[in-house]
């Protein structure tokens, strides 16, 4: 709701404008904290806190009162709200402690949730009920924050690609997303029905009865072919000859953990730490963090968590950190630029990640790491983080793994250098494979040229390896690549040890594994380096996993056929 644009007509009698207000402020509170209990209950109370201030802000007397005697002067509580907030604007502007200035983004969430209320209460608005298919212009990762995401049957949106870092969150949070669905922003209707194939990227709007007994049949052969799958999650995810692969999940809250255990991972090969961020809307203390973190390593020891610094910017963009006016995010000042930027924020999360390190099952990742020097920069502020920690007498792993993530191409092409002055690489192919084919992810209009099995991208993941290997550290790739059955025996072939990717495509991943020999994916991984188009690679790929049975596999072949039958053509 834009408060200075809204269209509203106050009540010509004082009284019950002053009494519409009141209970809109009554529905705002009682949502917000509804919200609060929902989102403390399913990502933890590090999630919830940011629900706190803007409790205590609709219950501050002096807010309540400036706002009914604004309402006496203007006689519109619309233009109340709008005077007051502005005053209270002003104020966390002139603060100069960070952190709370950012709190001003609260005031402004308070207003707007009144605001929508005060409408509603004339406007009778439903809110959000369960089984809701949720359609947007764009699938931005902030939705995630925003949303009653227990209520969410799937995601729509207009615009897109299938690998936005919006995309990539519904997956792992096991949410049908569709982007690129042009017109369906005019064609949708509020209540209608609908069926979205996440698989297929098909929506049906108002379909029959026919249709949706064919849908709900197809739902749940799935459902039981996942508990299949999940019965054998213990089996190791070996070939045939006996090389083992380690399977990890992506998570970013602590609902995720749960789908790291249904599915079996062996650990989390990436913890992104950007949610907790984006739901408060600026950079989180590092009490928060560290509460987060620590609960994620506990929940998963022994098993191995690898916690990467804040990837911001891009598309996931924060207010008051300077990155509105970027005419280009994607090449801006994201990630570890970001964060280099903003050294305090950086040492906030620098010391929560360490003193979560205690139990010696964690790593820590930086992204975009683009060159040595900014390498040796990010380790200087980790060194002068620890060594303020052992002043002040905190435990932490003194051994704590740094890795870095390969996903622009001037640190694949220098990764022996990178390889000597850290712990391990973790190859994040989504932007490794924007970046090398020069095409925008979450743009529709050029997502036919996206392509990880590109062979440009595939020359790049083979440096990498080779810089590991002769710099005996490990290498894994924790990009949406790793769960693409296509990839899983090119990525193995080339020497990938470890797959990190969304919970609920490990055990599909295993099964793929199990049924390839090594030496000749290692065969196939050679002739993919030499394909001239993505389309050879595809070809090389499918016709692996249709000669080792997959497509006559009891769970997995039916849908893996006819992804091979896209790729291949058919026998």
């Amino acid at each position: 709701v834009d408060i200075d644009r809204v269209d509203y007509t106050p009540s010509e009698d004082l009284a019950v404008e002053h009494d519409d207000f009141a209970r809109a402020l009554d529905e705002a509170l009682s949502e917000i904290e509804d919200m609060r209990d929902i989102v403390r209950d399913r990502f933890g109370p590090e999630f919830a806190a940011v629900f706190h201030v803007q409790i205590q802000i609709l219950e501050d007397k002096g807010f309540v009162r400036n706002i009914h005697q604004a309402i006496d002067e203007t006689r519109s509580a619309r233009d109340a709200l709008q005077q007051v907030l502005e005053t209270y604007r002003r104020t966390f502007e002139r603060i100069e402690d960070p952190y709370f200035r950012e709190r001003g983004t609260d005031i402004e969430d308070v207003g707007q949730r009144v605001m929508s209320r005060l409408l509603g209460v004339r406007d009778h608005l439903e809110p959000m009920k369960r089984g809701s298919i949720v359609v947007v212009d764009q699938l931005l990762p902030a939705l995630f924050a925003q949303l009653e995401m227990d209520k969410v049957a799937a995601v729509i949106a207009e615009h897109g690609g299938q690998t936005s870092h919006g995309v990539i969150f519904a997956r792992t949070l096991e949410i049908p997303a569709v982007t690129g669905a042009t017109g369906i922003l005019e064609e949708a209707r509020e209540g209608e029905g609908a069926i979205v194939d996440g698989a297929t990227g098909t929506i049906y709007l108002s379909p029959d009865d026919a249709l949706t007994r064919e849908f709900e049949q197809a739902q749940h052969q799935y459902e039981v072919a996942v508990e299949h799958l999940d019965a054998m999650r213990e089996r190791p995810a070996e070939t045939l000859d006996g090389h083992r692969i380690k399977l990890s999940a992506n998570a970013g809250l602590l609902a995720d953990l749960r789908l790291v255990e249904k599915h079996g991972a062996e650990g989390v090969g990436l913890f992104r730490t950007e949610l907790l961020a984006l739901a408060h809307r600026g950079f989180p203390s590092e009490e928060e963090q560290g509460q987060l973190y620590q609960r994620v390593v506990d929940f998963l020891d022994p098993r191995p968590v690898t916690i990467r610094t804040l990837d911001l910017g891009g598309d996931k963009g924060i207010p008051n950190i300077g990155l509105d006016d970027e005419e280009n995010p994607q090449l801006g000042c994201r990630s570890i630029r970001l964060m280099l930027e903003n050294r305090r924020a950086f040492r906030a999360q620098l010391r929560a990640i360490l003193r979560a390190s205690v139990r010696g099952n964690l790593r820590m990742m930086l992204p975009m790491i683009g060159s040595l020097s900014e390498l040796r920069e990010a380790k200087g502020v980790i060194d002068e983080v620890r060594l303020e920690l052992e002043r002040d007498g905190t435990p932490f792993d003194p051994a704590l793994p740094v890795g870095i993530m390969i996903e622009v191409p001037s640190a694949a092409l220098t990764a022996p250098v990178l390889a000597r002055e850290c712990d391990f690489f973790s190859i994040g192919t989504n932007d490794l494979t924007q970046y090398t084919l020069a095409v925008d992810r979450g743009n529709e209009r050029v997502a036919h040229l996206y392509d990880p099995l590109h062979p440009a991208v595939l020359q790049l993941i083979q440096m990498t390896v080779r810089a590991g290997r002769d710099a005996d550290i490990p290498v894994s790739v924790c990009g949406e690549m790793a769960t693409n059955p296509l990839s899983v025996p090119i990525l193995v072939g080339l020497g990938i040890g470890e797959l990190s990717g969304t919970p609920a495509a490990v055990p599909v991943v295993k099964e793929i594994v199990r049924a390839l020999d090594a030496r000749e994916v290692e065969a196939d991984a050679r002739a993919a380096l030499l394909a001239r188009t993505p389309a050879e690679v595809h070809a090389i790929a499918a016709t692996r996993l249709r000669s080792a049975g997959l497509v006559e596999h009891p769970d997995i072949g039916g849908w893996l056929g006819q992804l091979l039958e896209d790729a291949l053509g058919p026998v």
